[in-house]
């Protein structure tokens, strides 16, 4: 559909003085081959009425405006009606408007593509450029960004017209330029004033309005719209998130589904090292939530296996697998080569989607023959297994190491969930009646889940050194003044038990401790979360923490989960820092001793193990064995490409409670 052209050219001329609300307008309904959609500008009082009325389309007020006023007018250019471009431009760049200008052929032709000036349009400020070629805007004004939709590239067109957005927030350039492929252009002009945050309405008076409310009293559905549910997914990310204001303004009509538009709303702000600051907003079906909590893997047969590629084999390898699972049952163990699937050759299958699809269960009872073969015993394995819903075992691999020093615990550790409570209160039991000397932690899998069980695990290496201490505090976004002041944003080292439901804990029974001055951890870039807030809390109160393996993911920050309509969205609520009030790990902590080698040739606890060896011998000597200093690597090339019967979440920390302060309670359920 083509858009009138927007030409009140009474109103074209402007003072270089003169001070205007320029309002910005997107269609994305007109132009759904547009990336992002088509975004317009007006300062005229008219125009916009115009605009406003559905005059030109569909275009609708995003909510962003800006003050203009200032020495210099912007030329102001809209494409042919036909064949475009459908869209104006605006510069206040004398050469660039001059060029335009010469470029232009009058009278105009009706065939030809060409930009046509309407005269002057509101007035802004040049940027100033430093001597580096780097702009800027003075004292008192502010930046207006540019991105262009690349609608030519490399010469050909795209199916769709050019147009240029203006914005004066970063967040809202970076948006299209990361994930909707326009080219930035930089600071193009300095304005008076930028208009103020919108004012959203309240989550809690939006939330529940569904297109199909549930029948279960429990969630509280009644009916509503798709954008009820937009409105409130946007008022929520509005109140919770942490970079708030970091979050681009995009107009709900532009995606399909409210879960595309929550996605789309968070910062696409990158870390010192180039990495995205925010890479952990997400959102999943409540039903898969809801059994995550619980440990339910859903239908699968248990195992988890590693690309031939990757594990640098023919064959791809058995890395994981559930003890009273199908797999675990049968007999698969940690290093076992995958040869056949349902009789049909794996060798040298290096993609991981593709060997999911041959080993994934999608109903109960769907029958997978396997071979495998065990180097360790030059023996074959031929099992059949029958696909069951699978609960993990958080806690795996109990081990007490001899040395001729004294004796050293270790135990694997893989989800901070519910159920895992009561597994490391026996794991811990376990080694304090062998008289540990030293601790292994392993959490090279584990990226995250209950704050809570991090903080009691804290207290059980750690012991009375812990009592009365903070092991985490949260910092919410800058509006929640008085929840950030509040002493209670903050969670002890917990030295007694939950009481949870899936814990099989005693409320408030006393926790055990091993009373540790040291703890070795052996970590990977899956080690995240909850993971990483045990390292920190434990440093924060002097327990020294040794890293064996490769540079951890990097997520100082926590989500409390919120369900609407069917779905639980979780937002980057928090940053957590420990006692010291460290928390600035958003590129990860570096190893001790760097172990690129994750070796999956040999069980969890064989003191033979690259990783667990390596912690062995800085344990026994003080320092790195050979090549495995923290400087010889900072990150391993790639995380391992798991695949399997069943998909891990991405979780980061998250409570089971809506309030923080509740999070200082565990055992009120």
């Amino acid at each position: 559909m083509k858009v009138i052209q927007l030409c009140v050219l009474g109103a074209l001329i402007s003072t270089s003085v003169a001070a205007q609300t320029v309002v910005e307008y997107i269609n994305a309904q007109d132009f759904p081959a547009s990336p992002g959609g088509q975004f317009f500008y007006s300062a005229d009082p008219s125009e916009q009425a115009f605009v406003d009325s559905g005059g030109a389309g569909r275009f609708r007020r995003t909510g962003n405006a800006f003050t203009a006023g200032g020495s210099t007018p912007l030329c102001r250019f809209y494409g042919s009606v036909t064949p475009g471009p459908n869209s104006h431009f605006y510069t206040i760049d004398a050469g660039e408007c001059a060029a335009l200008r010469n470029a232009q052929i009058t009278p105009r032709p009706p065939t030809t593509q060409q930009w046509n000036y309407e005269g002057n349009g509101y007035a802004a400020t040049p940027p100033l450029t430093s001597a580096a070629g780097v702009k800027s805007c003075a004292e008192g004004t502010f930046a207006v960004y540019r991105a262009y939709n690349n609608a030519f590239f490399g010469g050909a067109k795209r199916p769709w017209d050019s147009n240029h957005r203006y914005a004066t927030r970063r967040g809202d350039i970076d948006y299209l330029t990361t994930q909707r492929s326009w080219s930035d252009e930089g600071i193009v002009f300095c304005v008076r004033g930028v208009a103020p945050d919108p004012a959203y309405a309240n989550s809690t008076s939006l939330e529940n309005k569904c297109v199909a409310p549930r029948a279960a009293t429990r969630y509280g559905d009644r009916p509503g719209t798709v954008d009820d549910h937009k409105a409130w997914v946007r008022s929520y990310v509005d109140e919770r998130y942490l970079w708030y204001d970091e979050v681009p303004r995009l107009h709900p009509d532009a995606f399909d589904t409210p879960q595309t538009y929550f996605e789309a709303l968070r910062t696409y702000a990158r870390t010192p090292s180039g990495k995205e600051k925010d890479e952990f907003h997400f959102n999943l079906p409540t039903t898969q939530w809801e059994a995550f909590e619980t440990g339910d893997a859903g239908v699968a047969y248990g195992f988890v296996t590693v690309p031939a590629e990757t594990a640098g084999r023919r064959f791809p390898m058995v890395a994981q697998v559930e003890p009273s699972s199908p797999a675990g049952i049968a007999g698969l163990r940690r290093g076992m080569e995958l040869r056949a699937v349902d009789g049909r050759s794996v060798e040298g299958v290096t993609s991981g989607a593709a060997l999911g699809a041959l080993i994934r269960a999608t109903t109960l009872g769907q029958m997978r023959a396997l071979s495998l073969f065990d180097p360790r015993t030059n023996q074959a394995l031929e099992v059949s297994l029958a696909a069951a819903r699978v609960t993990t075992t958080p806690v795996q691999s109990v081990k007490i190491i001899e040395r001729p020093n004294g004796r050293v615990g270790y135990f694997l550790f893989n989800d901070f969930i519910a159920s895992s409570e009561g597994q490391l209160i026996a794991a811990v039991n376990q080694l304090k009646a062998a008289n540990v000397n030293d601790v292994v932690l392993d959490l090279r899998y584990n990226s995250g889940g209950l704050i809570y069980i991090a903080a009691q695990l804290g207290y059980m290496l750690a012991g009375e050194q812990s009592k009365d201490k903070t092991f985490q505090r949260f910092l919410l976004n800058r509006k929640r003044v008085a929840e950030n002041n509040d002493p209670d944003n903050a969670l002890p080292f917990f030295d007694i038990a939950s009481g949870f439901a899936g814990s099989n804990t005693t409320t408030n029974a006393p926790l055990p401790a091993l009373n540790l001055r040291r703890l070795f951890v052996l970590t990977s870039d899956e080690t995240a979360s909850a993971s990483e807030s045990v390292i920190n809390g434990l440093r924060g109160i002097d327990v020294e923490v040794v890293l064996v393996g490769t540079t951890t993911t990097g997520k100082p920050f926590g989500f409390l989960p919120e369900e609407n309509c069917g779905t639980t969205y979780l937002t980057v609520e928090f940053q957590g820092v420990n006692a010291k009030g460290f928390g600035d790990l958003a590129d990860g902590f570096a190893p001790t001793c760097t172990v690129l080698v994750d070796d999956i040739t040999r069980d969890f606890g064989d003191p033979l193990e690259t990783r667990l060896a390596a912690a062995l011998s800085y344990r026994d000597t003080g320092s790195c064995p050979a090549g495995t200093r923290a400087t010889d690597a900072i990150k391993a090339a790639t995380r391992l490409d798991y695949v399997g019967s069943s998909t891990k979440l991405p979780l980061s920390i998250y409570s089971p409670k809506t309030t923080l302060r509740a999070l200082r309670n565990p055992s009120e359920k």
